[in-house]
């Protein structure tokens, strides 16, 4: 796994998917990419992505890659839990809000992730 306080591509990947499955919202993305910019591993592109707005998939042209998170299914299903908990519908969520707060339950690790990347959120 990554170090929560450094930058590093895996650790972008779990913020973007987070990102594109509503677990965060762009305002929030913004504040993990200036607390990152405090580190001093950040790459220059995490400046432009404080300020990005525009259409989400454009997010990778930003970066001028595509960062990669190994993870499963279910992580991407915890995901949506964390959203659900924060009381956020996802557009087009492949499960019923109560399957993805099951799948957040039998995946502690994803809400602990997700709060140590996330400190400035509170579920």
């Amino acid at each position: 796994m990554f170090k929560i306080n450094n930058y590093s591509d895996e650790q972008l990947a779990f913020v973007i998917t987070c990102l594109f499955h509503e677990s965060i919202n762009m305002t929030e993305f913004q504040e993990w990419c200036v607390k990152i910019c405090e580190s001093e591993s950040a790459p220059s592109f995490i400046y432009d992505l404080m300020t990005f707005d525009g259409a989400l998939f454009k997010i990778f042209r930003t970066i001028g890659y595509t960062p990669h998170w190994e993870h499963t299914k279910n992580d991407e299903y915890a995901l949506y839990g964390i959203a659900v908990l924060r009381g956020i519908q996802p557009y087009d969520m492949p499960i019923t809000p109560t399957e993805a707060l099951n799948k957040l339950e039998i995946s502690p690790e994803i809400k602990k992730l997700f709060t140590e990347v996330f400190d400035f959120i509170k579920l």
